[in-house]
C-alpha cells in the first residue's frame, strides 16, 4: 500500500473536490508545459517559488503549399495570443508573482522565441515588436534572460552577418538593447556544465537537495565532472550545414530523488550524409543519467530521442510538447512505446495531437498515450519523493483538470 505523507495527501483530495489545480505551495516544484497551439513555453516554480520560463514560443501560423503540414490550433481560442496564454496561466497558477526570475530561451527558432509577422505590434516600452518573448515581458517582466550565444551570436556561425531569420532576430536584439538600456534586463549566455547560473534566489541556502545543471548550449556539452564541459561542433561549419536545433539549451533539474529533463530541439540522428556533431543526444547521454520525467526534444520530431538517448534517460513520464501534424515521428513513436529501450511502460503525455497524425498511426498512438490534449502540469511533493501529472483543459482559462496520474514514486 502507498502511504502519503500529508501535504501529498492534501493536495491529492482538494484535486478531487475542485476539480481546478490548486496554486503553488512552498515546498512543491512544479513543471508546467503550457499549451498554446504555437510552440513550446515551460513554465517552472522552485520549491522555494522562483520563477524560470524555458522558452515562449509563437510559430507562424500561415502555411504555404510548400509546406502543407497542418498546425494546431490556438489555445484558448484566436483572440489570444500564446504571450498572453502563458502570461495568464503563470498568474493563474502563482497569483503573487510580479515578474520572471529567469527566463531561457533554447534556440533561435520561432516556436520557441516568437516570430515576428506585419501584423505584430509595436511594444509600449521600447521600439521594438511583440511576438512570444518580447510580449511575454510586457505582462511579466524578466529580470534574466540567458541564450546561447550572447552577446557575439558568432558560433558556430555567425548568424549576424549571415541574415539567419533576420525579421524576428533582429527584433529580439532590439529586444535586449532596448530592455538592457532603459530596465536594467541582465542577459547572459547559458554555460554548459554549470550549476551555479539558474538558482533558488528566494531560499537559496535552504533548499541543498535542488539544483539545475546546464548540461548542452551551442553544441558544448557537460563533460561529467565538476563544471566543465566539451565542444562536439568544430571551430566552424559551412553555411549550409548550419542548424539551430543541435545548439538548443538542455537543462537538468534535480530536486532529491527526482530528476526532469528539457533540451529544446536537440537532434540525435546520424547518417544519412548529416555531419557528425548533428548527433548531439548519443555523446549527451553518456552525462545526463536517469531521469523521472523529460520533454521530448524537438517535439518528438523523427531526428531527435534516439535509441541511446532514451536508454540513458530511461523516463517514467514523457511529456510532448507539440504543435504540427509531423509531431511525433513514427519512429520516435515507436521508442518511446518499445518495452525494450529501459523500462517496459511509460506514461505519455502530449500537449497537442493533430487529429491527422491519429488517424495515421492509428492505436500504436491511442493505446500509449495518456493524454494527446491539454496543459501537462507536473507538480514534485517537497523533499522530491513524488510527483503527480495533470493534464490541464486547453480551451478555458480557469486550469479545470480533466486527469491526474500518480503518485509516481522517485528513487535513484
Amino acid at each position: 500500500m502507498k502511504f502519503y505523507t500529508t501535504a501529498v495527501f492534501v493536495l491529492a483530495f482538494s484535486i478531487a473536490v475542485s476539480q481546478v489545480l490548486p496554486t503553488w505551495k512552498k515546498g512543491f516544484l512544479d513543471i508546467h508545459h503550457i499549451n498554446t497551439g504555437s510552440g513550446n513555453s515551460t513554465f517552472i516554480i522552485f520549491p522555494d517559488g522562483t520563477t524560470l520560463l524555458v522558452d515562449a514560443g509563437d510559430t507562424q501560423r500561415n502555411q504555404s503549399a510548400k509546406n502543407p503540414l497542418k498546425i494546431a490550433p490556438q489555445f484558448p481560442a484566436d483572440s489570444v495570443t500564446a504571450a498572453q496564454c502563458i502570461a495568464f496561466y503563470i498568474k493563474k497558477i502563482l497569483p503573487t508573482v510580479q515578474h520572471l526570475d529567469y527566463t531561457v530561451i533554447t534556440h533561435f527558432h520561432g516556436d520557441h522565441f516568437g516570430t515576428i509577422s506585419p501584423n505584430s505590434k509595436t511594444s509600449t516600452k521600447g521600439n521594438y515588436k511583440l511576438s512570444g518573448i518580447t510580449e511575454v515581458n510586457e505582462y511579466l517582466p524578466i529580470t534574466n534572460l540567458f541564450d546561447r550565444n550572447y552577446p557575439s551570436y558568432n558560433f558556430p556561425l555567425d548568424i549576424l552577418k549571415n541574415n539567419y531569420d533576420s525579421t524576428s532576430f533582429k527584433n529580439y536584439l532590439q529586444f535586449i538593447l532596448s530592455e538592457t538600456t532603459q530596465r536594467k534586463l541582465k542577459v547572459a549566455s547559458i554555460i554548459p556544465g554549470s550549476s551555479i547560473q539558474l538558482v533558488p534566489v528566494i531560499g537559496q541556502k535552504l533548499l541543498p537537495e535542488f539544483k539545475i545543471r546546464n548540461l548542452a548550449a551551442n553544441g558544448k556539452i557537460w563533460s561529467g565532472e565538476g563544471e566543465s564541459s566539451i565542444s562536439i561542433l568544430p571551430n566552424q561549419i559551412e553555411k549550409k550545414d548550419f542548424n539551430e536545433n543541435p545548439l538548443s539549451i538542455a537543462l537538468k533539474i534535480t530536486y532529491g530523488d527526482f530528476d526532469y529533463f528539457t533540451g529544446g530541439d536537440l537532434t540525435g540522428l546520424h547518417g544519412l550524409g548529416l555531419p557528425s556533431w548533428f548527433d548531439m543526444e548519443t555523446p549527451l547521454s553518456k552525462v545526463v543519467g536517469k531521469v523521472e520525467a523529460l520533454s521530448l526534444n524537438h517535439h518528438g520530431v523523427r531526428d531527435a530521442t534516439n535509441e541511446a538517448f532514451l536508454k540513458a534517460t530511461d523516463p517514467q513520464v514523457i511529456v510532448q510538447q507539440s504543435w504540427s501534424s509531423n509531431h511525433p515521428g513514427e519512429e520516435v513513436l515507436h521508442r518511446i512505446i518499445s518495452p525494450y529501450l529501459g523500462r517496459s511502460k511509460r506514461d505519455i503525455f502530449a500537449t497537442y495531437v493533430h487529429p491527422e497524425t491519429i488517424v495515421t498511426y492509428g492505436r500504436w498512438l491511442t493505446d500509449n498515450y495518456k493524454a494527446i490534449e491539454g496543459h501537462i502540469a507536473i507538480r514534485v511533493s517537497p523533499g522530491g519523493k513524488e510527483f503527480f501529472v495533470h493534464v490541464i483543459d486547453d480551451r478555458t482559462m480557469d486550469l479545470k483538470i480533466k486527469q491526474t496520474f500518480g503518485p509516481y514514486p522517485t528513487s535513484k
